[in-house]
């Protein structure tokens, strides 16, 4: 009895290690003419399920076929990525991978997506959050099988059109072990060119937010001294630059808001003016109202 408490307490410690261990990734990308999303100057990446749900519902206009806004939506403060101010995408896909018993090298391409510079931003969760996530989409968790295969094509291909309702849809694959992984991999490699391609033809552009889990069994290790080598250069460059020009550049996001307070401002200024001019410029002529009354009080 004693041993069988043992290895259960054991068992529950690994567990919950695993959890602490745990932490789910959103790349968001974008596919086709671009512009849509920016980057911002956080330097904090982690958020809730919640920030990135409001996120979604600020990007897209249609989100789980139910319309979510007749005005932009609101999304939560301080996060790394947001949408244009003033471009729209035609649509948009989110694709889960749940599981962590498979290693992330047998998938090179998601794998890819996941690196700092790789794609517009990133979204950072502690603890496995892919089906939390994917819930706020509505998308239930498949098999990677044909059924999976033909559901992804299908709904890339829906909100691949130009001039669409930037809807957003999304689906859920369930992967066990690295062969079902790399299969996924190659067909989301294929999907991707396949986008491309469409986006090209037709002046379209499309967002892909990546959802993958990364825990303990992932095996990021073969990856982790490359991106520790790709930050130190990405910073020795920002110093370089900054040091030649003797200022930061600032980003396309930063402009347009800029532009956006700036504009605002003179215009309110400019009203204030005219109203104190018209108001100074006004005749002085006596009130018939009040002089009438008067005149009448003292003619009794």
């Amino acid at each position: 009895m004693a041993r069988l408490i043992i290895t259960f307490g054991i068992a529950a410690a690994a567990a919950l290690l695993s959890g602490t261990d745990a932490k789910t990734t959103v790349s968001v990308i974008e596919i086709g003419q671009g512009g849509v999303v920016r980057r911002t100057t956080s330097p904090e990446s982690k958020t809730s399920v919640s920030a990135i749900s409001s996120f979604w519902s600020s990007m897209h206009d249609v989100v789980n076929g139910q319309s979510r806004r007749r005005t932009r939506s609101l999304q939560y403060p301080g996060m790394t990525v947001v949408p244009d101010l003033f471009k729209r995408a035609d649509g948009g896909l989110v694709l889960g991978v749940a599981g962590n018993s498979f290693d992330l090298a047998s998938m090179p391409t998601v794998a890819g997506f996941l690196e700092e510079n790789s794609a517009i931003g990133h979204f950072s969760l502690a603890g496995s959050q892919v089906l939390s996530l994917m819930e706020k989409t509505g998308s239930k968790i498949t098999p990677a099988n044909a059924a999976f295969v033909s559901t992804l094509d299908r709904k890339a291909k829906s909100v691949a059109q130009k001039g669409g309702k930037n809807g957003l849809q999304a689906v859920t694959v369930q992967v066990d072990d690295d062969k079902t992984a790399a299969r996924v991999d190659a067909h989301v490699a294929d999907l991707i060119k396949a986008l491309q391609k469409e986006t090209a033809e037709t002046g379209s552009t499309i967002v892909l937010h990546l959802v993958v889990e990364e825990g303990e069994g992932s095996g990021r290790r073969l990856t982790e001294r490359r991106l520790e080598d790709q930050e130190e250069a990405d910073d020795d460059g920002a110093e370089e630059e900054a040091d030649d020009s003797g200022v930061t550049p600032k980003s396309i996001f930063q402009i347009q808001y800029f532009n956006v307070v700036l504009w605002t401002a003179v215009g309110l200024t400019a009203m204030l003016f005219v109203a104190i001019g018209m108001t100074i410029s006004m005749p002085l002529e006596p009130d018939t109202l009040l002089f009438g009354e008067s005149a009448k009080i003292v003619g009794e």
